[in-house]
């Protein structure tokens, strides 16, 4: 065999060893969904209600009250239910008490490590760059799960898990915070959310839900594609019903397409 040609065999052998490589792994496809909700405030709550839409599929929730509370209560505060609204399925946490209490910090370096430090509020001087203090609490949670792949993520609404997936909200197109491939699009609707406590009128209490649905691939590299749909909802003072909540829904965001399984 001429050295040409044994040059030639390896190129060959070199190429098509690199194309397996860049191309799709099928033992690492997967899919996920993420689920996360939270509720912040800078006072102290009574007799607390709070009603957060749950990812679902074709009116079915895809997560359970015991997937997010699986010991009973959210960060030892909040009882947790699934329960049927005029809106769907939501996920309702309740709370005799909901206590914020105002804590104080100094910082404080030992042995060029840094660390903050609770003080008592006599010893809190706010002139003192290096005290502070809180007062704000927050109780939240994120819930992981495989599912099989491939999952929607270009139209998800009515395909995979998202909020309101039927006629309750209405989705208007809207621009995209930052610049995405073709495929992304972003719209928002008013999302409703129920919040219901005692609390002084200065009081400011946040309530947030998220799920992320995702693809992710071997080729080369990590890849992937996903979607987001969120919502927000804030309020100052006392409530006793439904809100108009932010809802934001970002999908087709990432490479496409999918691989085939």
């Amino acid at each position: 065999m001429s050295a040409a040609l044994r040059t030639l065999l390896v190129a060959c052998l070199l190429l098509s060893a690199g194309c397996s490589f860049l191309g799709p792994n099928p033992d690492s496809y997967t899919s996920t969904y993420d689920y996360s909700i939270g509720v912040d405030a800078d006072e102290t709550l009574r007799n607390v209600t709070v009603r957060l839409p749950v990812p679902q599929v074709d009116g079915t929730p895809t997560y359970e009250a015991t997937d997010v509370a699986p010991n009973g209560t959210l960060g030892g505060v909040f009882a947790v239910s699934l329960v049927e609204t005029r809106y769907g399925p939501m996920l309702e946490l309740t709370a005799d008490r909901f206590p914020v209490e105002t804590r104080y910090y100094r910082y404080v370096e030992e042995d060029g490590v840094g660390r903050q430090e609770r003080i008592d509020a006599a010893e809190y001087d706010p002139e003192n760059p290096d005290h502070a203090k809180r007062t704000r609490r927050t109780v939240a949670t994120s819930v992981f799960r495989d599912v099989p792949y491939p999952i929607e993520t270009r139209t998800p609404v009515g395909a995979s898990a998202t909020f309101y997936p039927g006629a309750s909200v209405t989705r208007t197109l809207t621009a995209c915070s930052f610049p995405y491939r073709d495929e992304t699009a972003c719209f928002e609707y008013d999302a409703p959310v129920y919040l219901a406590y005692d609390a002084p009128e200065s009081a400011r209490v946040d309530a947030s839900a998220m799920v992320v649905g995702s693809n992710q691939w071997f080729s080369g590299g990590w890849t992937g594609n996903d979607y987001h749909d969120r919502v927000h909802a804030n309020a100052t003072g006392p409530r006793d019903g439904w809100v108009n909540a932010s809802g934001h829904t970002e999908a087709g965001r990432g490479n496409y397409p999918s691989p085939d399984p």
